[in-house]
């Protein structure tokens, strides 16, 4: 499966020298990295940044849609920001058909956490957008 944040490396690429030099980057929605994310369901997603302490972004998944199923290498925390969300937990068969798994509707104003290493799903089964916060941190 294609993953763009592997592919980015560094988004913003001052965050480097921003740590080295103890300096401050604001990021407004306009500076956000804009991806098309997911191989198989499209959805949109809003990077403000992705290097190797963190992922913070913005993910949109129009109404009816869904997004790819993923694992991360890292703890995530969404954070519904309009519509509601389902998140479902896949069970780590070898047959992603199974209906094997368990879900948690979330809505909105309300978190999520899933720990590193769980492959899970995020559906929007309302008519409306579904836009979510997420962080992503790996290595910490």
């Amino acid at each position: 499966m294609y993953n763009a944040l592997e592919q980015i490396g560094n988004w913003p690429p001052e965050t480097a020298q921003a740590r080295k030099e103890k300096l401050h980057i604001h990021i407004p929605p306009e500076k956000a990295l804009k991806l098309i994310h997911g191989k198989d369901h499209h959805t949109r997603m809003d990077l403000f940044i992705s290097n190797e302490h963190c992922h913070v972004g913005i993910h949109t998944i129009p109404g009816g849609k869904l997004a790819d199923p993923e694992t991360n290498a890292g703890d995530k925390c969404m954070l519904v920001l309009e519509g509601k969300m389902q998140v479902r937990v896949l069970k780590t068969a070898a047959d992603e058909s199974s209906v094997s798994t368990e879900a948690w509707e979330v809505k909105e104003h309300q978190v999520f956490f899933m720990p590193e290493g769980v492959r899970h799903q995020v559906f929007n089964l309302d008519k409306g957008t579904l836009r979510y916060l997420f962080t992503v941190a790996p290595k910490l």
